[in-house]
């Protein structure tokens, strides 16, 4: 048996409310047992002193450790350092800027690899594009989530492009597949919706950049016309209260529940007929392969990496971002045309099956295997 290969995966936070896990930290819950198939040993390294979601991990048998030397701190290094020594990392595996500023350095002192993962498509900010043109020297390897990002890693990121390897997210397809029509039923009394009525749910954390306040604003639209309808909203976030009072202004309470954050996201998701992604920008969205393998008709903002999943007319209806009454005419459209809904959902299911965790983690698996074998050089 070949000798397992240790990882350290560092993240800035592991939280993005304080309280809930990050999609971040859900990955690696989903990553580390499965790269442990693979002879792959994994820890996480928080740089937060405090993070909720840390304890989550532990209890998903993930060792957690954290520091609590604040994002900007010198002392980064030091303490990077110190649990790479303590797990023998071979390689290490950065998420968020400040992880991979002073993961970088901690890396090459300890001569071990680096990895810089992205996430999303961000904005760049002057000082973290002076940082990584300093560190440019430092990167071993990197992981973008999409093409999308890829082009943002080169441009701003300062990352060579032969060093990064395009690797999507990855979800447990087999988790999502549609319940039973009694558990739905019972499913939907318990939140409340009304017998009869049809679901519009999104699933997103609730901040600007996701754009759930223009599914929102589609509302009074959609129920002038269909009556019977129930828009589910799960997430949590610092937009909540102005979301639930903007649903008040319009006069559309009666028709939305917020459900704040959750853990049965597959279980929810079979309650839903239609899924909207309204996101104003995406890197690789899970929620819109969650909605295709539950095998639900998706409405989504035409953005980002949701181009690189999806197909208009084919796996779903894209809309512009932004635009609240085209999302009620595309909501709407799969409402009231069963056929369209169901040739659309069906083509999404069976699309979904490309978007397993076996093959992002058989890709992650492949990147340290590389890394590792030629311990001289950077990836080419």
């Amino acid at each position: 048996m070949a000798k397992p290969i240790y990882v350290l995966h560092v993240i800035d936070k592991l939280t993005m409310d304080g309280v809930n896990p990050s999609s971040p930290a859900i990955l690696l819950k989903d990553w580390i047992p499965h790269l442990k198939k693979n002879q792959i040993e994994s820890s996480v390294l928080s740089l937060k002193p405090f993070d909720p979601a840390g304890d989550w991990l532990r209890e998903q048998g993930v060792e957690v450790f954290l520091l609590g030397h604040g994002k900007f701190s010198w002392k980064n290094i030091t303490g990077i350092r110190e649990v790479i020594e303590t797990v023998g990392a071979q390689i290490i595996h950065l998420h968020g800027y400040s992880s991979a500023n002073f993961g970088r350095i901690a890396a090459r002192q300890c001569g071990i690899k680096s990895i810089v993962h992205e996430h999303a498509v961000l904005p760049i900010l002057p000082h973290q594009f002076l940082a990584d043109l300093i560190l440019r020297h430092y990167t071993d390897a990197a992981v973008a989530v999409s093409g999308n990002v890829r082009n943002f890693m080169i441009r701003g990121r300062w990352i060579p492009s032969e060093k990064i390897r395009v690797i999507g997210n990855g979800i447990r397809v087999a988790d999502y597949q549609k319940k039973g029509q009694s558990y739905i039923t019972e499913k939907r009394k318990e939140i409340g919706i009304p017998e009869g009525y049809h679901v519009v749910g999104t699933v997103a954390r609730l901040r600007k950049e996701k754009g759930v306040e223009f599914v929102i604003r589609s509302i009074p639209s959609v129920v002038e016309v269909c009556s019977n309808v129930m828009f589910v909203i799960v997430g949590e976030g610092e937009l909540r209260a102005h979301l639930e009072n903007l649903a008040k202004t319009l006069q559309v309470s009666k028709h939305v529940i917020f459900l704040g954050f959750r853990k049965d996201i597959p279980a929810l998701l079979s309650l839903c007929d239609v899924n909207v992604i309204p996101s104003l920008t995406e890197g690789f969205p899970l929620s819109l392969v969650e909605a295709m393998a539950a095998g639900n008709a998706i409405v989504a903002s035409d953005v980002g990496g949701m181009r690189e999943i999806a197909k208009h007319g084919e796996t779903l209806l894209f809309v512009p971002p932004q635009a609240p009454m085209r999302l009620s005419e595309s909501i709407l459209h799969l409402l009231t045309d069963n056929d369209v809904a169901t040739r659309l959902s069906q083509a999404a299911q069976r699309h979904s099956v490309r978007f397993d965790l076996d093959s992002s983690t058989d890709s992650l698996s492949r990147l340290y295997e590389d890394l590792v074998s030629d311990p001289s050089s950077s990836l080419r």
